[in-house]
């Protein structure tokens, strides 16, 4: 059975890999860890990009990963991170492969999706999940009024005093667009905004 899954995962390689980024690291390959510390199962699925950019500090590259396991690409979870050059852990955050499909019913041109088309999709938006245009700076403009449902307003406050602050921008299930930015006080990244539907 082993040798009748080699062509599937290497073609699932080669697709994975196609990204116009040196940055990027991609992998597609047959493991039996478990996922974290709560799985009770053996996975059987592993996908993971990484890239590097500044965003704790605009002096060096920090690490922002996200890795999939689950038995197959449509049902598996993805777990993102950001760690800090110093190798601290700045961001976990665990969601579905659904979260990151989701968006493709606004490219379908038919009314259903293929399972084919629904893996590539779902690889498609890891490998462009982090992408130059995602990061913004300053994280928080002088012209916007307070977000206070993910932080205080008295930290939304502080973080928009800080001109040099680096956001990150990303978006999840349809429309769900969320805001990250480094807080240098509480040493990790928070979310101080959303955006989209």
């Amino acid at each position: 059975m082993r040798k009748t899954l080699f062509p599937c995962w290497a073609f699932l390689f080669l697709l994975a890999c196609n990204g116009p980024s040196t940055e990027t690291k991609t992998e597609a390959v047959r493991t039996n860890e478990p996922v974290g510390k709560t799985s009770t199962t053996n996975q059987s699925i592993k996908h993971v990009v990484q890239r590097s950019h500044a965003f704790s500090s605009s002096d060096a590259q920090d690490f922002f990963r996200l890795e999939l396991r689950g038995d197959s690409i449509t049902t598996s979870t993805v777990l993102f991170t950001i760690t800090s050059s110093q190798g601290q852990l700045l961001h976990r955050q665990t969601f579905s492969a659904a979260d990151l499909e989701a968006s493709l019913v606004y490219e379908m041109t038919t009314p259903t999706a293929t399972l084919p088309q629904r893996e590539a999709y779902i690889l498609r938006r890891m490998n462009e999940f982090v992408q130059p245009d995602r990061f913004v700076t300053p994280a928080i403009t002088q012209s916007q009024n307070p977000d206070t449902s993910f932080v205080s307003l008295k930290d939304w406050q502080r973080l928009q005093a800080q001109p040099n602050t680096i956001g990150f921008k990303y978006t999840l299930g349809k429309e769900d667009g969320h805001l990250l930015v480094y807080d240098p006080t509480q040493k990790k990244a928070v979310r101080v905004g959303s955006f989209g539907g």
